[in-house]
């Protein structure tokens, strides 16, 4: 297959997700790493995170937990690291912008995994690039929707207040349980923003979570999904750059990223692995089974013309 524009950006990983690599021509799942991470404010080292998760994936079995299927029959092509440039934002998220409009506009369906959560914004450019505007769900602890952080205004503190201002869209935070009051005052005023706190969706359980977030999206033709990996309790993901206390559980978080996933289902990351606070590895596990888990929600949705179960 002749190469594409993307390959002048792409470095191919050691070991690929799964383990089990196919050609880019046969896949329905795109699966890119970001190893971006110089915004970073608290803990540094999201960049070794494509890495490690992909060893993690490698150790997993391949069924699903909340959803029926085996990961190795689903096409997913491991494309590689974007090789993104140390320092620079904007030249960082302009690669990312390149690679995902491809994957897009081949009909692919990109599986990002970071690096900070400012890649997000990265992707969400390429999908504009590529004529698609999905509306956003993001599973976060934190709101990251500061004007500015420290004087900067592309940062991950900053990335959805970016995706709302620049591209106009549609974003439901789901689990946050920080924030200070300018983006709590920004998330109230802007019609375009929704958030369930963590201690709301402890009440709603996640049915009703899923329920809101539906309502929300009700008009939207595509959904994407963020998956900031502090959104769940430092307890199971203890090795993030900005972890807090009180948040999901292992099965609580896959099982709410499973139910969000139906038939508009466009593509999602994964952000804010930080492997060197965690010489366990079991963020990088969970973040492995937490990719897998969408994308056979995902597969599962396609294969039967609705939503995951």
């Amino acid at each position: 297959m002749a190469s594409k524009g993307r390959d002048l950006y792409l470095i191919s990983p050691p070991t690929p997700f799964t383990g089990v690599q196919r050609a880019r021509d046969q896949a329905l799942y795109s699966v890119v790493g970001a190893p971006f991470d110089s915004t970073s404010s608290y803990r540094v080292g999201q960049r070794f995170a494509p890495v490690e998760i992909r060893l993690a994936s490698s150790q997993l079995e391949s069924n699903g937990l909340y959803v029926e299927g085996d990961i190795d029959s689903v096409p997913v092509a491991d494309e590689g690291d974007i090789a993104v440039v140390p320092g620079s934002q904007l030249l960082t998220l302009e690669r990312i912008e390149n690679v995902v409009a491809e994957i897009v506009g081949e009909g692919r369906v990109p599986v990002v995994i970071g690096g900070e959560h400012l890649v997000t914004l990265g992707v969400l450019r390429g999908f504009a690039k590529a004529g698609v505007r999905p509306c956003v769900a993001v599973l976060d602890a934190h709101l990251d929707l500061r004007g500015d952080y420290l004087g900067e205004r592309y940062s991950h503190a900053t990335v959805f207040r970016r995706a709302v201002e620049e591209l106009s869209l549609k974003v439901f935070h789901l689990g946050v349980r920080a924030f200070d009051a300018e983006e709590r005052s920004y998330a109230d005023e802007v019609s375009l923003v929704e958030y369930i706190t963590a201690s709301r969706l402890e009440i709603l359980g996640v049915d009703g979570a899923v329920v809101a977030f539906r309502r929300f999206a009700s008009e939207c033709k595509h959904i994407y999904l963020s998956v900031d990996m502090d959104v769940y309790d430092p307890a199971y993901a203890p090795g993030v750059s900005t972890p807090e206390p009180g948040g999901l559980t292992s099965k609580e978080g896959l099982a709410l990223v499973s139910r969000l996933v139906d038939e508009r289902f466009s593509g999602f990351d994964i952000v804010e692995v930080t492997p060197p606070y965690d010489p366990s590895g079991i963020t990088s596990v969970l973040a492995a089974k937490t990719i897998q888990e969408i994308i056979l929600a995902s597969w599962a949705s396609r294969s039967r013309g609705g939503r995951a179960r």
